[in-house]
Parts: structure tokens; sequence; C-alpha cells
């Protein structure tokens, strides 16, 4: 019989309050976010995190924000800043680093068991929605050709409950078994839209409710995008990227080297590894770190050299 998908929604898998401090989850709960991630691309771990933590974290990220929208740090709107008022910022660290979110032991034990042991973190920013009546067009968060099986996986928690209302991101579930040919030109993330119109008639986006303490695990090659944000409210979400170990992405986070026992203690509490360059803390700036979307393996630096030729040629 046919698959339908009347009121489709991500699958959630709910924690009691006892697996969440304790961070393990039961065996069946592990067992159903490995089985709906493998099919929809994504899977939703409810009462992942304490909300005290959440909110905690929310209000200092907000006055970076202000920081940033002011002209003090470097300023990345993904894709554009006509693209949905899409803020990609650097989470503050020393005191904010909490384990229970940046280590988080269901996260990471769902994403070694899809990845592999010891994944890598090689991505630590945020998705930032900010007020704005734009939105982007649908995407997949790769530019370069890459494996047609799991090997990257973001870690997304939303600071605030999220909904359709405030922008809840566009997901297009089960689209993460694609390659660069549902893509509109080389070396672009938009999906072709003949692709997207063809995909709607098997299976259209949806638009969840998240409440915050929630940990959305996704594919980086599932199609998604953000979406408008009318409310006055700014809606940050984290994004960190686990890759599986052997894939070898070679991007790194610049962090000063003070940080270094706090970094090794969440390699230890989450049996995952974060890629850092260390630097000197005298005038360090986190606000400052540069944006990289390159999330190209270093065993295939072709890939991502040929696409930035062509890009070039055609004057992009």
């Amino acid at each position: 019989m046919a698959r339908t998908y009347e009121n489709d929604a991500p699958v959630g898998i709910k924690l009691t309050d006892e697996e969440r401090d304790s961070g393990v989850m039961s065996d069946k709960n592990l067992y159903d976010a490995i089985e709906a991630f493998f099919t929809d691309g994504l899977v939703v771990i409810e009462n992942a995190i304490d909300v005290a933590l959440i909110d905690k974290l929310n209000e200092r990220m907000l006055k970076d924000t202000k920081k940033l929208l002011s002209g003090d740090g470097e300023v990345h709107f993904k894709y554009g800043a006509a693209a949905g008022g899409n803020l990609s910022q650097v989470p503050p660290w020393k005191k904010w680093l909490f384990p229970e979110i940046y280590a988080n032991k269901h996260a990471t034990r769902v994403i070694s068991n899809i990845l592999g042991p010891k994944p890598e973190v090689h991505f630590i920013r945020t998705n930032t929605l900010i007020a704005t009546d734009e939105r982007q067009k649908v995407h997949a968060d790769l530019r370069f050709e890459h494996p047609e099986h799991p090997f990257a996986i973001a870690f997304n928690t939303c600071l605030i409950d999220v909904g359709p209302e405030n922008g809840s991101t566009e997901l297009w579930l089960g689209t993460q078994n694609t390659n660069l040919d549902y893509h509109g030109e080389l070396g672009e993330p938009m999906i072709a839209q003949d692709k997207l119109d063809e995909r709607r008639k098997v299976r259209g986006p949806i638009y969840p409710r998240l409440k915050k303490g929630s940990v959305v695990l996704r594919d980086l090659r599932l199609w998604h995008a953000g979406m408008p944000n009318p409310t006055s409210e700014t809606r940050i979400m984290l994004a960190i990227v686990y890759y599986a170990a052997w894939y070898k992405n070679g991007v790194v986070t610049q962090m000063p080297v003070s940080l270094k026992p706090t970094i090794e203690a969440l390699e230890e509490y989450g049996q995952h590894k974060i890629a850092v360059e260390w630097v000197p803390d005298e005038g360090y700036d986190y606000l400052k770190i540069k944006f990289s979307n390159n999330f190209s393996s270093t065993l295939t630096p072709w890939v991502w050299e040929k696409i930035q030729h062509v890009k070039t040629v055609k004057g992009y």
C-alpha cells in the first residue's frame, strides 16, 4: 500500500525527565530515532535539554544579535541579506558552553550510531531569524558532490518555541537521498524548480511546531528553507554540524587557548570531537569569526576547487 502523508509531521521522540537528566534514552527511543532519521532524513528529540539552560543562553545571545546588527562583529546573512533575514552568528563561549547543549548525550548517541564512533563537530553557529517578510529558496546545505548516504548531521535547537507564525523552517522530509542533479546550477545549494514541483506531488513541505528544549537532527542533504518571521521576536536556532570521522571535513572553529580544558571536557562528556584552531586569548572576539560553508571533504578537495573555478569563469 502506498504511503500517505496527510497531517505530515516529523517523528518526535519524547524523553522523560529522568531520561533527559540522566543522559540515557531508552533502547526503544534510540531505535525509533534512528528509524525516523533514515526514513525522513530528520528526527525530533523532545525534552532533550532543560529549558532553564535554553532561556539563559537565549537571553545572552539576543544581546549579541543586537551587537551584530549594530555593526559590531562579523555579520553574515545566509544566502544574502534579503534571503529571509537569516543571520548566522557564533554563540558565546566560556561559561555558556553548557554540556547539556554542546555535547548533548542523546543527540551524540543517535549521531554516533548513524555516522560511527567519535563524530566530529566542524561547524558551530546559529540561524538567527530576525523580523522579516522574506523567505529563503529551498536548498540543501551542499554545493559539491558528496556521498549518497549519511555523512553529516545538523544538530538544531531553537531557543524559543517555534511554529509557522514565527518562522518554523520549511522541511521537505524524505529528500535526503538526492544529489547535485536536483540543484539548479553547479556550485549552488538551491533546488531546481522542476524538482520541487515533482517532489510536491509525492510529499510536500511541512512547517512543524517545536518546543524549546527539543533537539532536531537533520541529514545535511535534506531540502529545507528559512521562512518569514513577521513577529517582533527574534528566533535563534543553534546549528552545530557533526561529521563522520572518516569524512574528514577541514573546517575548524577558532577558540582562545584558555578554553582548551573546557573543550576537552565537552569531548569526553559527549564522546565526540570538536575541531578547533587554538588562538591567543589576547584580542580574541568570537563575534568576529568569519563564516565558512565549505562542508566538503579534504579527501576530495578537487570538488570544491572545481566549483570555485567554474563560478570564477562564469563571473559569479
